[in-house]
Order: C-alpha cells, then structure tokens, then sequence
C-alpha cells in the first residue's frame, strides 16, 4: 500500500499494522483475564467467612502503623479490601451529621486495627454473629469506636 504524500511505504502485511492488533489482543487478554479474577473472588458469603479471612490476615500481618505487609493470599486480600471500604462508609454523615454506620473511628485509625475490632467482635459473638457480614462489621465498629453524643452523633 502506497501512502500518498508520503515517500515511505509500508506493505499490508507489515509491522506497523500489527502492532494495533497486537496491543488489541494485550488489552482483551488483560479483561478477559481481570473479570476471571474477580468471578473467582466471589462476594463474602457471611460474617462468619468474613472473620475467617480477617483472621489469617492478622495472623499473617507484619509491621505497624501505616507500615505494614499483609499476606497476599485470596482471603488477606479479602479481607482487607472489604474492610478498607468499611472504613470508607465509616465517615459518610446524613444531613444532620449522623454518622450513617454509627462508629466514629478516630481519623487515625488504621485498617488493620478495624480489622483487630472486627475479629474481636466475631470471636466474642461467635454464636450470634449475624449472617450479613455488613452488619456484623456495622456491630463490631459501633462498639469499638461509639460516637459521642454531644456532636449528635
């Protein structure tokens, strides 16, 4: 193929036009690839599995503070995702400044602390640890970090 105006020619079989394709088939194989990962990283069932996870994290984690290492297992991994997102939700206020979760974790928390306060919560009520893993984990922060109620918390 001849490119007009141009005095440089490249025939349709070259490495010009595959390189496109080449990056075309990186990029699916990257999706393909990212939604497997997640399908296989199913939604925690219960709040019992989720302590399970949370368990072998803090077992498993070295260092501290804002330093730390956590095993890079499917369930440390679990475990800490869920509990950043907890963590998140945490600071979310209504209107009147009520703490949607109804913990207030001071802004220094860490997250492997919350997920201190949530394996001890589960082990404390292994028997009446609810289903939802979200409200157990809503429970478990309430209780290790009550709002105070002179800001209408």
């Amino acid at each position: 193929m001849l490119l007009w105006g141009s005095k440089y020619w490249a025939p349709p079989d070259s490495r010009g036009r595959k390189l496109p394709m080449r990056y075309a088939r990186i990029l699916s194989l990257g999706l393909v690839a990212t939604v497997a990962f997640a399908w296989s990283a199913a939604a925690i069932e219960n709040a019992d599995e989720l302590a399970g996870y949370c368990q072998s994290l803090e077992r498993g984690a070295k260092g501290a503070g804002r330093h730390i290492y956590i095993p890079s297992t499917r369930e440390a991994l679990t475990c800490w995702g869920y509990m950043q997102a907890m963590q998140d939700l945490s600071v979310l206020a209504d209107e009147n400044g009520h703490r949607i979760m109804g913990a207030c974790p001071p802004e220094q928390t860490t997250t492997l602390q919350l997920i201190r306060s949530f394996v001890r919560y589960s082990r404390a009520h292994r028997s009446e640890l609810p289903g939802n893993a979200v409200v157990a984990v809503f429970r478990a922060l309430r209780g290790a970090y009550p709002c105070r109620a002179e800001h209408g918390d």
